[in-house]
């Protein structure tokens, strides 16, 4: 038998070394085996020579000196850690909405309850910092990470013109984040019909209540409570999908392979699904089935809400 030559520990020791040199990507960034990780010109994996690929963009840093990896990482906890003051009040809105319209004997009943809580959350200081800030914080640090995953994967390929920067396919929507995205516009509606205007109308918004939303949709029915549905639907299904990621309990943590892998995933997710349908429904249950439903104001409220409502973007059209 043929003595095999010795073993060479060359090309490891060059292999490990060049590895050293390269910064770690989130865990977050796209996979590896997606198509729109690979150059997009073939002829650029033709040779395995170093020079052929355009040189990392982790090397380089931006204005405030940092690294893409490093800032990814900051845009992904800006929009992270902007949300824990909103589920504060989130918490308090959806107990008064959807659990206190079912417990209670009326709707003027939860009414009550709904202006006992409102200092809490409505008082100058607090409101924006629980609501509007974390809000705009969340979606604008969004935004901000889908554009510079897009740039850095730009910079991956060696795309620096325009046209070729057309050919770089953007980072894949979940469906979390659609909802996220689908979920702004109407926010800012509801908040326009619920808050905005009635300070601009009446100088504060003390006649903004449950039975003010009952007015609201039960003018037009049909209208009022799809649009409440979809709003329900989307908002349960992008805070619950949401928290779960928050948390690291959705699917995509589950880190088994193969068939046990797949099945525990496919049941996490399900339980997710179940567990905002689950919200959902309350929410409808309490905030439509109990207070959409139950009528019109009358006398001067009822007349001074119509004129409220009026003066809102769209909506003002309906009355």
């Amino acid at each position: 038998m043929a003595d095999l030559p010795p073993l060479s520990t060359t090309d490891t020791r060059a292999s490990l070394a060049s590895m050293h040199e390269i910064d770690p990507s989130p865990v977050d960034e796209e996979d590896a085996s997606s198509p729109s990780f690979y150059p997009t010109d073939p002829s650029s994996s033709t040779t395995h020579s170093s020079s052929s690929f355009p040189s990392p963009p982790s090397t380089t840093t931006n204005f405030l000196g940092l690294t893409p990896s490093r800032t990814l990482h900051l845009l992904s906890s800006v929009q992270k850690y902007s949300l824990p003051p909103l589920g504060v009040y989130l918490a308090m809105h959806y107990t008064n909405t959807a659990i206190l319209p079912l417990v209670t004997p009326s709707v003027r009943a939860a009414d009550n309850y709904l202006l006992l809580t409102r200092p809490f959350y409505q008082t100058p200081p607090l409101e924006p910092l629980l609501i509007f800030l974390p809000v705009l914080t969340h979606v604008v640090s969004g935004v901000a990470l889908r554009l510079y995953r897009r740039r850095i994967t730009a910079l991956r390929h060696g795309a620096e013109t325009h046209k070729q920067r057309r050919k770089i396919a953007w980072p894949k929507f979940t469906l979390t984040a659609l909802a996220g995205y689908a979920l702004y516009p109407m926010f800012a509606l509801h908040v326009l019909s619920m808050r905005v205007t009635p300070r601009r109308v009446d100088g504060s918004s003390a006649s903004v209540g449950l039975r003010y939303f009952a007015h609201g949709v039960s003018s037009h029915p049909a209208v009022g409570l799809a649009a409440h549905v979809l709003l329900i639907g989307t908002a349960s299904y992008h805070f619950v999908t949401g928290a779960a990621k928050f948390m690291r309990v959705s699917s995509e943590y589950i880190v088994g392979g193969g068939e046990d892998g797949r099945v525990k995933r496919k049941w996490r997710g399900t339980i997710i699904n179940g567990v905002a349908a689950l919200v959902a429904g309350v929410w409808i249950a309490g905030g439509l089935g109990v207070v959409g439903v139950s009528g019109r104001g009358v006398g001067w409220e009822a007349t001074h809400w119509d004129a409220i409502f009026r003066e809102v973007p769209l909506v003002g059209r309906l009355f």
